[in-house]
C-alpha cells in the first residue's frame, strides 16, 4: 500500500522525521486533541522502555501508550483505537486496524488535494513563466504554445 521508501520533511527542531509518522500525529490530535504523538531522544529513554514513540495525553500529562520503530502508523493507531478492548476480542481489532487504516489513506489523499490546490493557485497568480507539458510541449498561463 505504502512506498518503501518513506519520505523525510524537517520538524521545527532540526531533524526529519518520517512523512508517514507526522501524517499519524495529525490523526491522532484529530482524534482526540489532547492526545500527541511524541518522539522520544535516546538519552531521554528509560530502562523500561526503549520505543522511540509515545502517544501523551497532554490533559493527563501521562502516556496512553508507546511505540517502537518497527511499528507501523496504521498498528500504533489500530492500538489506540483498540485501547478500550482488553478482552481480546478480534472483530473489535480487526474494525479498530481497518479504521485506522481509512483514516490515514483519508489523511493522505486530503494532503494530496491540498497540494494540488496549492499548485494550481500558483499556477493560476503567475502569468510570467510557462508549464512543461511533456518533452517538447511548453504553454503559456493560457495554454498557448510557448517557442
Amino acid at each position: 500500500m505504502f512506498n518503501t521508501i518513506d519520505p523525510l520533511i524537517p520538524a521545527d527542531d532540526g531533524r526529519f522525521v518520517s512523512e508517514r509518522f507526522e501524517r499519524l500525529a495529525r490523526v491522532i490530535q484529530d482524534y482526540d486533541p489532547q492526545f500527541e504523538l511524541r518522539w522520544i531522544p535516546y538519552d531521554q529513554r528509560t530502562s523500561e522502555t526503549q520505543k522511540p514513540y509515545v502517544v501523551w495525553d497532554t490533559f493527563t500529562n501521562s502516556a496512553v501508550l508507546f511505540a517502537g520503530e518497527l511499528d507501523s502508523p496504521e498498528s500504533i493507531l489500530a492500538r489506540l483505537f483498540d485501547g478500550d478492548s482488553k478482552h481480546g476480542d478480534v472483530l473489535k481489532r480487526l474494525d479498530a486496524h481497518n479504521a485506522a487504516v481509512r483514516a490515514l489513506e483519508m489523511k493522505r489523499q486530503m494532503d494530496l488535494a491540498e497540494e494540488k490546490k496549492d499548485f494550481v493557485a500558483f499556477v493560476a497568480a503567475n502569468n510570467k513563466s510557462y508549464l512543461q507539458l511533456g518533452k517538447n510541449r511548453k504553454v503559456d498561463d493560457q495554454l498557448r504554445p510557448v517557442r
